[in-house]
This record gives structure tokens, C-alpha cells and sequence, in this order.
């Protein structure tokens, strides 16, 4: 099953579809990333990079709810890009100090880390347990997009260095990364905790303090819950 995950309407759409096909989801990762080399807005409005990287995994959960809670004990899973855990500017959430390709990227994925640990504690009381996963560097459709003017400044020099890096592998890389993913979706050590960031290698690590600051994360909710009005209006 197929869907759009840059608007509302359109993730709205892929969950009814799926609740009327799974009733019952045990595991939802969200996984699905967009990366972009130019400003873009979704049709609600809001930056790409946000809508797709932090409202989608936001609102699909909330929306596969009933699912996850005939599961029992559901589980999501927030696919993590980028590198090691950086900082959230909650003054620039939709590249309002300026777009910047890869690293407005980057920033979206440390925004939505923020908005994993205030879903794990919405859900917490349900049962239901969030975490964040980051798989590690890998050749993708996506990062094969990767242009020059995806990249700020200096780092237009490292073009050739990211060509490489990203190269077609014929997916072995994308296979590797997708180990901690599996990991977390079969791992028992998941069960009862919630909350947590795993490492390419499957280990818990901390956050950016950014992160789990709570005026940060209102700011985010913030953003989030203006999006979902605007929508209902």
C-alpha cells in the first residue's frame, strides 16, 4: 500500500486504509525521509523537511492508535537521520533563519528525536512504548539525490566525497543499515522501556540535551498542534 506522507490529507488517507486493512499493528516504523535541495512548502503550508520528517511520523501515529492498542504492547520505531544526536534551534523548526539543504535536513531529524520523546511520554500510560532509531549511513535513492545545492558553503567541496559515499552498492549498505531497524522491531529488550535513542550498533545512547528540553518540545507541540487545527479548520 502506497501513500503521501507530505500532507495531512494524505497520511490521514494511508491511515484509514490501513486501520481498514490491519486492524492490529504491532510494529509501526516510520521510516519514510525526504530530503530536498531547495525550499519547498507542503500543501498545508509548512516547510517539507518538517512536514515529512516530523508532522507525518507524528500525526500517522496518532492515527494508527486504535491499531497499536489492540496489539497489546505496540511498538513505534522513529527512523533517525543525519549522524550523532545535535542540537534543536527551536527558533528555526522550518528553516525560518534560512534554508540550507542537507543541514536543514539534519536539523529536521533532531527536531523530530525531540517530538519521539514527547509522544513515548504521551503513550506511555497506554502501554505503548517510542523510540529512535538511527541506522547509519547508507546508499539510498534518497541520499543518491544529494546535489551541490543540497550543500551549504564550504561543504560544496565534499560533493565528490559524498558521491562516493552514496554511491549505488546494489543496496548492501542499505542492508546493513537496516540491521538496528530490525533489531528494534524484533528485540524483546524493547518491550518495557520507552523513550530510548539506539545507535547504528543497536546501543542506547543519550539525546542532545535540546532535545529533552521541555520549552523546546512546547514549541514543537506547538507547531504541530497549529498545523493539525489549520487542517480541521
Amino acid at each position: 500500500m502506497t501513500g503521501d506522507v507530505s500532507s495531512i490529507g494524505g497520511f490521514d488517507a494511508l491511515a484509514d486504509a490501513l486501520l481498514e486493512r490491519a486492524p492490529r499493528v504491532d510494529v509501526l516504523v516510520n521510516n519514510a525521509g525526504y530530503l530536498g535541495d531547495t525550499y519547498a512548502v507542503s500543501a498545508d503550508g509548512l516547510e517539507l523537511h518538517f512536514a515529512v520528517n516530523v508532522l507525518a511520523p507524528w500525526r500517522l501515529t496518532l492515527r494508527l492508535l486504535p491499531a497499536l492498542r489492540a496489539a497489546g504492547s505496540g511498538r513505534v520505531l522513529n527512523i533517525t537521520g543525519g549522524d550523532k544526536p545535535a542540537a534543536v534551534d527551536r527558533a528555526n523548526l522550518q528553516a525560518e533563519k534560512g534554508f540550507r539543504g542537507l543541514m536543514t535536513y539534519t536539523h529536521s531529524k533532531s527536531v523530530m528525536e525531540s517530538m519521539s520523546m514527547v509522544l513515548a511520554e504521551k503513550l506511555k500510560p497506554e502501554g505503548l512504548n517510542v523510540h529512535v532509531i538511527f541506522p547509519g549511513r547508507a546508499s539510498t535513492a534518497m541520499t543518491r539525490t544529494l546535489s551541490l545545492r543540497a550543500l551549504p558553503g564550504a561543504m560544496k567541496k565534499m560533493l565528490p566525497l559524498f558521491r562516493l559515499l552514496f554511491a549505488d552498492d546494489g543496496e548492501k549498505s542499505a542492508a546493513k543499515a537496516a540491521k538496528s531497524t530490525i533489531w528494534g522491531v524484533t528485540s524483546g529488550a524493547l518491550d518495557d522501556v520507552t523513550g530510548h535513542y539506539y545507535d547504528t550498533h543497536k546501543r542506547q545512547r543519550t539525546l542532545h540535551s535540546t532535545a529533552l528540553d521541555p520549552e523546546v518540545q512546547a514549541c514543537i507541540v506547538a507547531v504541530l498542534d497549529a498545523a493539525e487545527a489549520g487542517a480541521a479548520a
